[in-house]
Parts: structure tokens; sequence; C-alpha cells
């Protein structure tokens, strides 16, 4: 993940397999405007790679975007909390969320997001995504 030589795709491919997951997706956080655009997704047909989603004014952006706090949860509310479009989530029957912020020079680049149905993250996933997050920073790789 850390090799400059390793293509950004592939970078992205290797935090995707790192962690049982039923959804994959990278973020870059355009900061300015307070809008995430995903540069990755495991599941290209639900979830493609294009457009901005806002987060200003969201309790998961102030969370994760500018508190630079990690979010993990589970089960129908804590999907609802974090997603406005919780319903295509729930429906792929995916009930545990990892939000990992990307952070270089103390500023948030964007997030890595595993998704899967069962069970919640543990804290030694948590801790493998926080690895995953700074390999990625690390490589400039949401810049």
């Amino acid at each position: 993940m850390a090799d400059p030589a390793t293509p950004r795709a592939e970078a992205y491919a290797l935090c995707a397999a790192a962690i049982p997951n039923g959804l994959f997706t990278a973020m870059r956080l355009h900061a300015a405007e307070m809008e995430v655009e995903r540069l990755y997704s495991t599941l290209p047909e639900v979830y493609p790679v294009s457009g901005r989603k806002p987060k200003r004014a969201t309790a998961w952006g102030e969370k994760v975007l500018v508190g630079r706090e990690v979010n993990a949860g589970f089960g129908p509310a804590d999907i609802a909390w974090a997603f406005s479009d919780h319903e295509t989530i729930l429906g792929l029957g995916l009930e545990a969320v990892l939000n990992v912020p990307v952070i270089a020079g103390g500023q948030v680049l964007g997030t890595i997001n595993y998704l899967r149905g069962a069970p919640s993250f543990s804290t030694e996933e948590i801790t493998l995504g926080r690895r995953c997050a700074e390999a990625l920073a690390r490589r400039g790789l949401h810049a």
C-alpha cells in the first residue's frame, strides 16, 4: 500500500482486502465545499466512482471530517445516522460500518469506508483500518 510504485487502484484493493467487508469505498474530501467524492468502490454497480456527496452540517461530517475521528457502528440506527442513503445500504444487508479518516499533515484528505452484514468491526479491525488510512496518507492518494 505504501509503495509508491503500487497503482492507486491496487492500493485501495489491498485496503479493501485487509478487513472482511461487503462494501469498501475510498472518498476524497473537497474541504472548501465540505463534499466527498468516491474514488474507489468494490460495488461499482451500486456505488459507482462518480459525483460528490454533501457532508456540511451533518453529524457524520463533524465527527469524521472535522473531528478526525473513526466512526464505527452496528445496526440500522447507526447506518441511518451515518448515511443519507441508508435504505440502500441496509437493503444490501450491510449493518456494520467503519469510516476511517485519511489524514496527512493534520488535514483530512478523505476517508476509507468498510461496511458488512455482521459482526461489528473489532478493535483489531479498527486498528488495521487506521493503518491502511495512514499508508494511503503517506502516498497522498487522496490529494
